[in-house]
Order: structure tokens, then C-alpha cells, then sequence
């Protein structure tokens, strides 16, 4: 099991400091002008990197005149997360990459726990708490998010650490530059193919600012889109029996919800997995960020009779046999990482006895 809960190992605060010294945040950005306040909660010196993709006037005007260092990257392909935090990445001075959200902000000190953390071990992921509004949309996304982040840890970003090292051994790339949305749910697959523990610090909070009306809707149906880019392209497992699988897979996520988010949820729910499936269905038909000219003459689907749920990352056995197939034949051997100890090294010569 490649997914942990667990305490990190000590670090003395020289080492952090160098930590920190060695630390980016990478954001990416396009029009939500709550940057600001996601950029006032970095309460460290680290590098901040501004991944901008289709950024409009008052960004630019707002970055341009921040009293903060900024560093800032940008890509012509406008909604891409993944590319988007590849072109981040490529230009962060730093070997630890702290992933985060522009509606979103830090509770004080969590940079620091989260750089301690990865000092130790590779990925470490904190914990998003959701705002809510009075309205009920807003209170039903809330419980939601909880439900489909809360029962299983997984890389899913923000708030998400990692050792750049990594990157070797999961493929060689950060994320998928063609899947668009659902990027770092194929970050977790990989780390699993290479047997690369998440660890998760639930005091390491983050502030996710309330959604209103039908916003959730929307991602879920682009989360969709991405889901049928990344079965074309073999990253995801297709199931062997499409109708069938959703009915099934839907049918059990929506018991599980009603159990432990109420009823309510779960019919909200319904709406957002349809949602998915609705985007899934549009890129299909429609192809709508127009990335098959770009696939790979390698991509093909992989398929499997019991493909991997929506509602989680953590992959079976037989996914992970699949899926490292897969990418065997797209010329990416992925295999396990015996020891993780590589990730630290600098850690560990620091703590070693001196003669």
C-alpha cells in the first residue's frame, strides 16, 4: 500500500531552513483575483511561482505592482492545470514543490510543516477545508468534497509537497500536459506504479473559499472531459463494459455518500457524477480542447472489466499490472522504488554521527 498516515521524522531547524530556502510554490493562475490573499497566507521565504495560463488585465496588472518577489511563467493553452504546473516546475529554483490553489489559503505555519515534512519523506499532502455560504449548494459542495477527499489520502492537490527527484522514477514528467483536469489524479497512479508513499498531515490545513451556485458542476463536468482524454490516451483504465461499470460504480459511491454525508449529499452527488459522465461524453464527441492531433501514435485505451472508480485513486493489483503496462508500451518503465531513503539524503548525512 503505497498510501500512508504517519508521522514524519524530526528535523533540526538549521535543516529546515535550508528546506525552506529550497522551496516553491507554485500556483496556477488565470482570472481569480483571490491570488492576493493566497499569496498574504505564504507566511515563509520561499519562492513563489505564478503559473499563468490565458491570464486577463487585472492579473497581470495585480502581479505586476505585488510587493512579494513573484516569479512568473505562462502557457498559451488556457484551462490546462497540467501544463500549467509543468511550466511552474520547469522555471521553480526549488527541489521541493509545494502545489497550491488561488482560492485557496494557508492556515499560519502549515508551509513550514509541510517543508519539514517532505525533508523526510518524498509527498506529503495536507488537508482542504471547505468554506460554505448559507446557501444550500454551497453546504452540499461543502460535504461533498469532504466525502470525495476524505475517506482515502491520495496526491490530489492542494495542499500537495514533493520531492522534484521523484519525477525520475514515476515516467519522467511532472504531469500530463494533454489530460488537462484530473493532472494530479495521474500523478497518484504513477506514484503508486512506483510504490512512492503519500503522507498525510491533516494539521497542515488549507482554506477553500465557499462555492456558490453550480461552480462545483462545472469542474465536475471538466473533470469529465479529462477522464475521457486520459482513457484515450491509456493513462486511465477504460472498462471493458462502459454502461455497465458506471451503473455499478455509481450505485455503490452514492450508498457510501447517503452513509456517511447524508442524503442530500449523495443526491447532489448524483448531479455531479452525471455531470462527469456528461463531460466524458463531450470530449467523445466533440474533442473540445482539441488534443487528439496531439495524442502519441503509441495512445491507445487500456482496458480492464473492473476499471478504476471515480471516486478514488487507490489502485488494485491487477490496475497497477494494467496501467505499468500501459506505459511500458508508451516507452515509460515505471517500476518500484526500493529505497526511499534517496530522497533524503541530505537529511540523513545531516543526522549522521561525526566522528
Amino acid at each position: 500500500m503505497t498510501q500512508t498516515h504517519t508521522a514524519t521524522e524530526p528535523v533540526d531547524e538549521e535543516t529546515l531552513a535550508r528546506g525552506i530556502a529550497r522551496t516553491s510554490v507554485i500556483i496556477a493562475l488565470r482570472d481569480d483575483l483571490r491570488i492576493a490573499d493566497c499569496i498574504d497566507s505564504i507566511d515563509e521565504d520561499v519562492e513563489i511561482v505564478l503559473a499563468l495560463n490565458g491570464p486577463t488585465d487585472e492579473i497581470k496588472k495585480l502581479i505586476a505592482n505585488h510587493p512579494r518577489p513573484l516569479t512568473v511563467t505562462e502557457i498559451p493553452d488556457v484551462g490546462n492545470l497540467g501544463a500549467a504546473y509543468n511550466a511552474g516546475a520547469e522555471v521553480a529554483r526549488g527541489q521541493y514543490l509545494l502545489l497550491m490553489d488561488s482560492d485557496c489559503t494557508f492556515a499560519p505555519g502549515v508551509v513550514r510543516d509541510m517543508v519539514r515534512a517532505v525533508l523526510t519523506a518524498p509527498v506529503v499532502k495536507g488537508q482542504v477545508v471547505y468554506g460554505e455560504s448559507d446557501g444550500l449548494l454551497s453546504q452540499l459542495t461543502a460535504r461533498v468534497r469532504e466525502y470525495d477527499e476524505g475517506d482515502y489520502i491520495s496526491a490530489l492537490s492542494p495542499p500537495l509537497i514533493y520531492n522534484r527527484d521523484i519525477v525520475d522514477h514515476i515516467g519522467g514528467y511532472h504531469f500530463d500536459p494533454l489530460i488537462h483536469w484530473c493532472e494530479d489524479r495521474e500523478f497518484d497512479f504513477r506514484l503508486q506504479l512506483a510504490g512512492i508513499p503519500v503522507v498525510y498531515l491533516p494539521e497542515a490545513r488549507i482554506f477553500h473559499d465557499a462555492q456558490h451556485g453550480f461552480q462545483n458542476m462545472r469542474s465536475y463536468f471538466r473533470y469529465g472531459v479529462g477522464e475521457g482524454i486520459a482513457q484515450e490516451t491509456g493513462v486511465f483504465t477504460t472498462p471493458g463494459i462502459p454502461v455497465a461499470w458506471r451503473l455499478f460504480e455509481a450505485s455503490r459511491t452514492l450508498v457510501h455518500c447517503t452513509r456517511d454525508k447524508g442524503i442530500g449529499a449523495a443526491a447532489y452527488y448524483a448531479l455531479l457524477k452525471a455531470a462527469l459522465h456528461t463531460g466524458t461524453l463531450h470530449h467523445l464527441l466533440n474533442d473540445p480542447y482539441r488534443v487528439r492531433d496531439r495524442y502519441p501514435a503509441h495512445a491507445k485505451r487500456a482496458r480492464m472489466l473492473a476499471a478504476i472508480p471515480q471516486h478514488c485513486t487507490r489502485l488494485t493489483s491487477a490496475q497497477k499490472r494494467r496501467l505499468r503496462r500501459a506505459h511500458w508500451e508508451a516507452g515509460r518503465k515505471i517500476e518500484q522504488v526500493k529505497d526511499l531513503s534517496i530522497f533524503h539524503a541530505e537529511v540523513a548525512a545531516d543526522s549522521a554521527p561525526t566522528a
